[in-house]
Parts: structure tokens; C-alpha cells; sequence
């Protein structure tokens, strides 16, 4: 029995108490008899009844209510992830790059028309998302900005923010031509259409490649941070820890950021060479590994 049907029987029993309050005299000396012959008899211990031995229904009914009723911090957490760019973004990327998977899966095993089916909603999936990313200019030219207001901390670093954001400034437009002449939006030839989507693939690998020079030159001030910690003399221990602690929140941060560009590269190659016989499926492993990894990111920031 649910604790609600506890509550429910309980207010039953309440209002025959007072139904008998109200009553006649002669009614409150009938059921005291009763009671009396009652007590006499033993009555038998009631058990619950066993999860196992509940209907679907009752178990779908209780498990709704829970739900229904209490706090949901996790539902709120998820509508707080989809509900962010970022978030909506790697939803939909985990879904193009691992539908790839399943494309393959489906072929070895010769189910031909469900493989379509699910190629189909990848292309579709993929195609979205280069179509959301038409804005992508916008934020790109106020990181730019921030970037030059408040520079990196090293020389090197600056300049390679620098390269970097001038190769994502070319991949944009020529990745808009792409996908506007593609799907005959723009009356662009189909030569500058090719051209554009090669080349877009391009800069962004030159991204990728400067990212790894980025990732070096991050792990290296960590390092030094690191040493810094033991080595600069008398200290509070709960100050030093929390230093430490700090060093190793960014560390866990330059593994993930490492393992994305790291499954990025052959992607950016694979995009950049005509030709390329890199597998379908391959893409499909490095994207979804990719993209779980930024995902966790973005679950942790909207935490």
C-alpha cells in the first residue's frame, strides 16, 4: 500500500468518527458492543505487498506521481543544457555522428533499408547544423574583440589566438556559400560551390593543427603553476590546496580539450583531401567521441 492510500484511509476512518459522534446514543452503544466482540477475535498481521507482485499500471502510477510531485532537479538540469547554444549544438552532433555508427552497423548486418533510413537522418541532423551556424560570424567577431581587449598571457599564446581566429574568420562565409549554393539559395556555380566547401574544411583544419601549438603552450604554464605551488616557501595549508586543487580542475580540462582536438584532426584532414578514403564510420567514432566530450563540458557549465 502507497502512502498516499494511507493517507486516503485514514481520513476515510476520521470521517466515520465523526459521522458516529453526531449520531444517536443507541448507535455509540452498538458499535462499542461491536468493538468488544471484535477485540475478542485475533486479528491477522497485514503485509505489504511486494513490488514484484504489482501491476505494470500501479508501478507506472507510482513512479508518476514520484516524478510528478517531488522535485525534478535533473529535468531542470537537461532543459538548462538543451536550452543553451552550446548545449542544443552537441545534442544534435552527438545524434549526426553516431547515427553514422548505426548506419554501419545496419549494413554489416544487411538490414539495406533501415541503414538508409538512419543515413538519411544523419545527412539531415548534419545539414541543420551547418545551417544554425549562418550566425556564426556574430559571436566570432565579438570574441575577436575580447581577445584583443584582454590578450593571452604569453607572446606566443596571443599570436596563436590571433591565427587561429583569423582562420575561423575565412572558414565562415566560405561555409555559407557552401551551404547556400548547394541547396540553390544563392545562384552560385557549382565550381565556387566545391571550392567553397573544400576550402572551408581547410581553414578549420589549419585551426585544429594551431590548437594542438595552443594545448602545449597551456600545459606548459600549468607545469609551471604547479611547481610555482611547492616551491614558494612557507604557506597555509588549506590555501595550497586549493591552489592544487585549481591546477587540477584546469588539467582535467586541457585532457578533455586535448582528447576533442585529437579526434577532430583526421576529421578536418578527411573533409580537406579530395578523395580521402578515411572510413564513414571512423568519422562517426572520432564525432561522437568529440562530441560527448564537449557535451560533458556544457552539462558541467549549466550545472
Amino acid at each position: 500500500m502507497s502512502g498516499e492510500a494511507a493517507v486516503d484511509n485514514s481520513l476515510d476512518a476520521s470521517a466515520v468518527l465523526v459521522n458516529t459522534e453526531e449520531g444517536s446514543s443507541s448507535q455509540i452503544t452498538e458499535k462499542q458492543s461491536e468493538t468488544r466482540q471484535n477485540e475478542t477475535v485475533p486479528k491477522e498481521k497485514s503485509t505489504p505487498v511486494p513490488v514484484s507482485k504489482l501491476r505494470g499500471n500501479h508501478i507506472l502510477a507510482l513512479a508518476l506521481r514520484r516524478m510528478l510531485k517531488g522535485p525534478a532537479p535533473t529535468l531542470d538540469h537537461i532543459i538548462r543544457f538543451l536550452s543553451s547554444g552550446s548545449g542544443h549544438d552537441k545534442f544534435w552532433m552527438i545524434t549526426q555522428y553516431f547515427t553514422k555508427i548505426v548506419v554501419w552497423l545496419f549494413a554489416k548486418r544487411g538490414q539495406k533499408s533501415a541503414s538508409e533510413r538512419v543515413r538519411t537522418l544523419s545527412n539531415l541532423v548534419a545539414d541543420y547544423r551547418i545551417m544554425i551556424r549562418l550566425t556564426g560570424l556574430v559571436p566570432m567577431a565579438q570574441y575577436v574583440r575580447y581577445a584583443e581587449q584582454f590578450p593571452a598571457q604569453t607572446r606566443t599564446l596571443k599570436w596563436l589566438d590571433r591565427v587561429m581566429n583569423l582562420s575561423l574568420v575565412c572558414y565562415y562565409p566560405l561555409e555559407h556559400i557552401y551551404w547556400l549554393g548547394a541547396h540553390q539559395i544563392l545562384p552560385f556555380s557549382e565550381r565556387l560551390v566545391d571550392f567553397s566547401g573544400y576550402w572551408s574544411c581547410r581553414f578549420w583544419a589549419v585551426w585544429v593543427a594551431l590548437q594542438f601549438a595552443h594545448l602545449g603552450e597551456e600545459y606548459r604554464l600549468i607545469k609551471g603553476r604547479k611547481q610555482k605551488i611547492y616551491t614558494q616557501g612557507k604557506i597555509d595549508a588549506s590555501k595550497m590546496q586549493q591552489e592544487l586543487d585549481a591546477v587540477d580542475a584546469d588539467t582535467k580540462s586541457w585532457k578533455i580539450q586535448m582528447l576533442i582536438n585529437a579526434c577532430y584532426f583526421p576529421l578536418t584532414l578527411h573533409w580537406s583531401i579530395r578523395g580521402s578514403t578515411f572510413p564513414d564510420v571512423a568519422v562517426g567514432v572520432c564525432g561522437t567521441i568529440a562530441a560527448v566530450a564537449q557535451a560533458y563540458n556544457v552539462w558541467n557549465a549549466t550545472a
